[in-house]
């Protein structure tokens, strides 16, 4: 074969495998982004998510409240989060991701509330539960 049939073959081969593509390798824009939405009656400070490959600070939300979307490399449908309510801890802590995927490409929203629990002469324990909206 000549040089002219070789060039034609590489490039048809080459335009194939490009077009049977999603178009993932070539697009650097895809990515997933999460804000924390504040859905209790309590002003949560300091929001620290912990994602598969990062921490993310979400600052402060006072009720009823939305952060901005922060672009995270991977996320789960929920993940460790931690807040202080006046002045106690208060956690999201999963088992596991045991079967779990990462979320897909898009905005998302973590809507957190929580629930509280005291015994007698010991301050009250927060815990935070957490809603997964696609937005």
């Amino acid at each position: 074969m000549n040089l002219k049939a070789n060039l034609l073959i590489v490039s048809a081969f080459l335009l194939f495998f490009i077009s049977g593509c999603d178009g993932s390798i070539f697009d650097s824009n895809k990515d997933v982004q999460i804000r924390i939405q504040n859905s209790s009656e309590f002003t949560l400070e300091n929001i620290r998510v912990s994602f598969p490959d990062e921490e993310v600070s979400y600052g402060t939300l006072d009720p009823a409240r939305s952060s901005d979307y922060r672009k995270v490399s991977k996320a789960y449908r929920y993940a460790y989060i931690e807040s202080e309510i006046d002045g106690e801890k208060a956690v999201l802590q999963p088992i596991d991701y045991v079967g779990e995927d990462f979320l897909e490409e898009g905005k998302y929203t973590y809507r957190l509330y929580v629930t509280g629990e005291s015994s007698q002469g010991e301050p009250i324990r927060y815990y935070l539960g957490l809603e997964l909206k696609k937005d």
